[in-house]
C-alpha cells in the first residue's frame, strides 16, 4: 500500500507538470500548452517527431503582436519557477523514460492522448461554424478509435487523408472578437492570456480525463506530459539559447502563435 501511495503521489506531481505544454511540442500552447496546450497538430503516427511550429514560423512573415503585461515582475518569477521545474524534475524523468521506452511506443501513447481530446476539437470547430471540419474530426475520432486500436495509430490521416483541425475554446472566443486581455505566466501551466485562461475552463469539461478521479487524472496527465517531453527534449534548451530574453521571447511567441491559430 505504501508503494502504491508513492506512485499515486508521483503521478499527481507529474500531472501538475503541464509546463511541458510550454517547452515542447506544446510551447505549442499548451507552448499544448491543450495548456495551454494549444498547437498545430501534426501526423501523430508519423515515424518522426514533428518540428515545433513555434521555432519554424518566420517571425517576419507578418506583423508581430504585443500583449499587455502589467504583471511582468510576477510573471517573470513564475517563468523562472517553471524553468527550474523543467530542468530539475520534468527533463530528468523524461530522459529516463526515453531511455527505456522505444520511440514507436511513445508516439502511440501521444496518439492515444490526442485522440481522447477529440471532443474539444469537435465542439470548438462546430462553435466556430466550421461544420465540415467538425465532421472531419468526428470521423477521425471514429476511425482512429476503431481501426487505430483505441487511438494508438492514426489511420484517419495515413490511410484516408483526414488531417486534424485543432481548435479550443480560447480560439473560439478569439474567433468571436474577444481580445487577449492581459498576459499570464502561470506556475506549472506556463504562458497564457486572460482569454485563453477562460478557454481552458471551457475545454476542461470536454476533456474525458477530467471525469476521472483526481488520483487517476493526476497519473494520466503525468504519463501524458512525461511522454510528450520525451519527444521534444532539447527544443526548450535551443529556444533559450537563441533568445536574448527568454521570458519576452516566450511571451511574444505564444501570443503571436495563438493569433495565427485564431485567424485560421
Amino acid at each position: 500500500m505504501k508503494c502504491k501511495g508513492r506512485w499515486v503521489r508521483l503521478g499527481m506531481l507529474l500531472g501538475m507538470l503541464t509546463f511541458l505544454s510550454t517547452v515542447g511540442s506544446s510551447i505549442r500552447i499548451s507552448f499544448p500548452w491543450t495548456t495551454t496546450v494549444w498547437g498545430t497538430p501534426a501526423a501523430w503516427a508519423a515515424s518522426e517527431v514533428e518540428e515545433n511550429e513555434f521555432y519554424m514560423d518566420d517571425p517576419f512573415a507578418e506583423e508581430q503582436l504585443t500583449v499587455a503585461d502589467p504583471l511582468r515582475p510576477l510573471n517573470r518569477f513564475f517563468f523562472h519557477f517553471n524553468d527550474k521545474l523543467y530542468f530539475w524534475v520534468l527533463k530528468p524523468l523524461a530522459t529516463v523514460y526515453k531511455t527505456f521506452v522505444p520511440t514507436g511506443v511513445r508516439l502511440c501513447v501521444r496518439n492515444a492522448f490526442d485522440n481522447l481530446m477529440a471532443p474539444v476539437r469537435i465542439a470548438n470547430n462546430a462553435l466556430q461554424l466550421k461544420f465540415q471540419r467538425s465532421g472531419i474530426e468526428l470521423a477521425r475520432f471514429a476511425l482512429n478509435t476503431t481501426l487505430g486500436v483505441g487511438g494508438l495509430f492514426d489511420p484517419a490521416q495515413q490511410e484516408f487523408g483526414l488531417k486534424p483541425y485543432d481548435e479550443d475554446f480560447g480560439q473560439t472566443l478569439g474567433r468571436y472578437g474577444l481580445g487577449n486581455g492581459i498576459f499570464f505566466m502561470w506556475p506549472v501551466l506556463g504562458p497564457s492570456t486572460l482569454r485563453d485562461t477562460v478557454g481552458l475552463v471551457g475545454d476542461y469539461f470536454l476533456d474525458p480525463l477530467s471525469y476521472l478521479s483526481w488520483e487517476q487524472h493526476g497519473v494520466a496527465k503525468g504519463v501524458q506530459q512525461v511522454n510528450r517531453a520525451s519527444l521534444t527534449l532539447g527544443e526548450y534548451e535551443d529556444f533559450k539559447a537563441s533568445a536574448v530574453d527568454p521570458y519576452v521571447s516566450m511571451r511574444d511567441a505564444y501570443v503571436n502563435y495563438r493569433h495565427r491559430q485564431v485567424k485560421k
